[in-house]
């Protein structure tokens, strides 16, 4: 291990691809966000189970912040969001 106070976890390298994917072009952003939408309509059982309680929890997570980063504040799911925001890690000392 380097010298880090702590290790990189699953939040730091989800905060990391949300961060990278919302500055990233708004038009690839939107194509990403349409390919994920064609996955989701040719292969909804591996979409569902990739995003449901059955996925491990990277997966879960890695999926939401990719759908969730790459559409715009208008475009965005009701539902993504409010899983993402209570599954979400504390940071700090929360």
């Amino acid at each position: 291990m380097t010298e880090r106070e702590e290790p990189i976890g699953m939040y730091h390298l989800l905060t990391a691809v949300e961060e990278a994917i919302n500055t990233a072009d708004p038009a690839k952003r939107e194509a990403l966000a349409q390919i994920i939408d064609a996955y989701h309509d040719d292969f909804p059982e591996e979409f569902h189970w990739a995003t449901g309680e059955q996925a491990p929890a990277l997966l879960y997570n890695l999926m939401m912040a990719i759908d969730i980063a790459c559409r715009s504040e208008e475009d965005k799911r009701t539902k993504a969001h409010i899983i993402r925001l209570v599954d979400r890690k504390p940071e700090g000392n929360a």
